[in-house]
């Protein structure tokens, strides 16, 4: 059930610390400024109200006035990866059309770098924000809303509605197409090439991927392997390549499906160094449809990604939960499409 978004939190004031802690609102500052200044009795008992009331700074001058600043964040794990520029223009497209300014953030698949940023949000008192989570630990945008902070889940499916809004793609069903491509091309042994399983849009890729082969009668204990690596990014696609040729000739898989197009233009490339052609040899397939995906030779087969409407509806989520006062949470879900190109081809033995 969709609950209302609006956040009952008061915002607690350096005076109320300052009164927990029995010290004078200059004290305070002097703590959080020049701790130098401070005993270090005080400076403790300061420390200890601030973790008790979970007191958050402001940092933003404007922000004082308003109790608002007329910016937003955006979180995205990799800033790197071209997907998130059209992700960016779109929030950007929609935000402006608000009179808000977007501030671009990198967790760079780092929980703890998160952790920073979402904090750093809080104290410039962003009006909103806008997450990719790095993985299923939501605490980091509880504890934003807890400041009165609003925020959209960006590409995660599975935020109840009684918890946030967000925008996804149905990536199980991305990775049912990419599977039914492959396996009317003839693969019946695809290795699915992935980051963390702790990010939830590959673990819904490879799910609809076993799903494929389910579908097509045959066993994906046997017909799909999975590689792992710690980022999203075409140096680990190409580091990969030497685990997924190993066992040779007989055992290596005919296909390689990447869970994005970065990792599938490293593989390309690290196939190529050791002699393999692509898709003679081996097909690949990538996942977003970034535009260099059309500018390779060959050209990137790809589960596509509507990215800049991601970025909008994201946004026009956002917008919402911060004006309107009766605004519900809301789950945007969009279908992938897959584009196929000359990286694919029917198995030959």
């Amino acid at each position: 059930m969709s609950t209302r978004s609006r956040s009952t939190h008061r915002v607690v004031g350096i005076t109320e610390v300052a009164r927990h802690a029995g010290v004078s609102p200059g004290t305070v500052s002097n703590v959080l400024n020049r701790p130098e200044r401070v005993a270090e009795a005080t400076r403790l008992r300061v420390e200890s109200a601030i973790a008790e009331l979970d007191y958050v700074r402001n940092s933003s001058g404007s922000s004082l006035r308003s109790g608002r600043s007329a910016s937003v964040g955006l979180l995205v794990l990799d800033v790197t990866n071209p997907f998130f520029t059209e992700v960016a223009r779109g929030v950007e497209d929609e935000a402006a059309e608000s009179g808000l300014a977007v501030v671009l953030l990198n967790s760079a698949e780092a929980h703890e770098r998160q952790q920073r940023n979402v904090r750093l949000l809080a104290e410039q008192r962003a009006a909103g924000a806008v997450v990719m989570p790095v993985d299923d630990d939501l605490s980091d945008l509880l504890w934003l809303n807890r400041q009165g902070t609003s925020w959209v889940a960006l590409d995660r499916g599975d935020v109840a509605e009684d918890v946030g809004c967000s925008v996804s793609v149905d990536n199980h069903a991305g990775g049912m197409a990419a599977g039914r491509h492959l396996i009317g091309l003839g693969h019946e042994r695809v290795t699915f090439l992935t980051g963390p399983f702790a990010i939830e849009q590959v673990r819904r890729r490879h799910e609809g991927l076993r799903a494929a082969f389910e579908e097509a009668g045959m066993d994906p204990g046997t017909a799909v392997r999975v590689v792992e690596q710690p980022l999203l990014n075409p140096a680990q696609g190409e580091r990969a390549v030497d685990t997924i040729l190993a066992g040779g000739p007989r055992q290596r898989p005919q296909a390689v499906f990447c869970a994005n197009d970065q990792l599938a233009l490293g593989v390309m490339k690290g196939l190529g160094q050791r002699g393999l052609r692509v898709p003679d040899d081996m097909s690949v397939v990538g996942y977003d449809n970034v535009d260099i995906a059309d500018l390779v030779h060959p050209g990137l087969t790809t589960v596509a990604q509507p990215k800049y409407e991601l970025g909008r509806a994201a946004m026009r989520l956002l917008d919402s939960e911060l004006n309107e006062a009766d605004h519900v949470h809301e789950r945007v879900l969009f279908t992938p499409e897959l584009v196929v190109r000359g990286s694919t081809a029917v198995y030959r033995p």
